[in-house]
Order: C-alpha cells, then sequence, then structure tokens
C-alpha cells in the first residue's frame, strides 16, 4: 500500500529540485521517467585488503518501471547502464541496481 500520494511521488522526483531524466527501455519501447540517481558505497572484506567501490542505483517510481527486467536498459547523461536488479518497496518506490 502506498503512503505517498501520486502527487507527492511527482513532487519527490521533480527533475527542477533533485530528480534527473532517464530513458527506460523495457521490452524494447523506451520512456522518458524522472529519477533520483546515486551511487552506492559499497565494501568487500578481503583477507589482507578491504576492496572499495561504488555502484550506481537508481530510485524511481513503481508505476514508471511497470514490467521492468533485467534484460532492460536504462539511459542517464548518456550514458546506458544495465538493470541487474529490481528492488520494489510495496509503497510505490523502485530502486533499480544498475551496472554500466
Amino acid at each position: 500500500m502506498a503512503l505517498e500520494t501520486a502527487q507527492d511521488l511527482e513532487n519527490f522526483f521533480d527533475t527542477e529540485t533533485h530528480g534527473s531524466t532517464a530513458t527506460v527501455t523495457i521490452n524494447g519501447t523506451g520512456s522518458s521517467i524522472s529519477v533520483i540517481i546515486n551511487k552506492e558505497y559499497f565494501a568487500i572484506a578481503g583477507e589482507s585488503v578491504d576492496v572499495d567501490g561504488t555502484q550506481p542505483v537508481v530510485t524511481c517510481r513503481s508505476s514508471d518501471v511497470t514490467g521492468i527486467d533485467t534484460d532492460d536498459t536504462i539511459t542517464i547523461d548518456s550514458v546506458t547502464y544495465n538493470i541487474v536488479n529490481i528492488q520494489p518497496d510495496g509503497t510505490g518506490i523502485t530502486v533499480l541496481i544498475l551496472q554500466d
């Protein structure tokens, strides 16, 4: 059940404040959506040295990515990313884990 209204979500992803415009391609059909992109930090513990890095992650409205699959792509700022994981939260928001 969504906690926010459709207008709340639209405001959250507003590209004039902190959202970005992206083109998501689902089953070969592209459409423009608003997203928030982050480079999430991660660390993998090694035997003697840890490996640090970042991974691009997109937060978007679930209604904008209905039917999305890990075979689909998203393009942001002329960079096309493969979608490697899809994490809907059940409140109208979906997080896409990306690989460039």
